[in-house]
């Protein structure tokens, strides 16, 4: 397979054990090519000068800024970068953190081979991924959730779509291409659909699309 049809790939994680795991696991399968790994935020983002991946696998647990932090930096600034978290810390705050800092994907560090694969190839796709683990915990917290008030609530067929593409992890910029609309206009349907339905965060967000059937839990 040609170098530029294969997905990108960058690695960060503080265990170079880990990180060479992760790349022969990978180099099995010529659909991936690792392009570049950083064991903290600071190579981290030197190497983004450089290159650009598609998908971003990073660790939580960091010397010197949390991967939380970092996804949160890298959807300010690279919006086209897909990131997905494999860490061992599977806990409501740690996922429900993530996920609002824009995590597309979150996988515990004991997930199989086949799953990595796959959730690498859905983010791919600008579709979100999270193991079955981490989406039973996300929705077993916002089951918790007050959205009575928002079961009653009509929203447009525009906004429904708008919805439907943010739940499934897609950013302004991919969403607007898809809609032929501008990605200012996809912040403000985002930000009425929020306020219409009375949601905080990207997590209850998602809870309202999965209850109504606009994507898969």
């Amino acid at each position: 397979m040609n170098n530029d049809t294969k997905i990108k790939i960058i690695l960060l994680d503080d265990h170079l054990i880990f990180r060479d795991g992760l790349k022969s696991l990978l180099a099995q399968d010529d659909q991936f090519a690792i392009i570049g790994e950083a064991s903290d935020a600071e190579q981290l983002f030197k190497l983004l000068e450089r290159v650009i991946p598609d998908i971003l696998i990073a660790d939580i647990s960091l010397p010197d800024e949390s991967g939380i932090e970092v996804t949160r930096r890298i959807q300010s600034h690279y919006q086209c970068i897909s990131v997905l978290i494999l860490s061992m810390h599977s806990s409501q705050e740690y996922v429900l953190s993530a996920l609002d800092a824009g995590a597309k994907g979150y996988l515990p560090k004991d997930c199989s081979a086949s799953e990595l694969k796959e959730a690498i190839q859905t983010l791919s796709k600008g579709e979100a991924y999270f193991s079955p683990t981490v989406s039973g915990t996300i929705l077993k917290h916002l089951s918790r959730t007050n959205l009575k008030g928002a079961e009653n609530i009509k929203l447009t067929s525009r906004e429904t779509e708008i919805l439907r593409l943010a739940a499934n992890g897609k950013s302004n910029k991919e969403i607007a291409s898809d809609l032929f609309i501008s990605p200012r206009t996809v912040d403000c349907h985002k930000n009425h659909i929020m306020q219409k339905l009375s949601l905080k965060n990207t997590a209850e967000l998602i809870l309202y699309a999965v209850r109504h059937g606009l994507v898969n839990p």
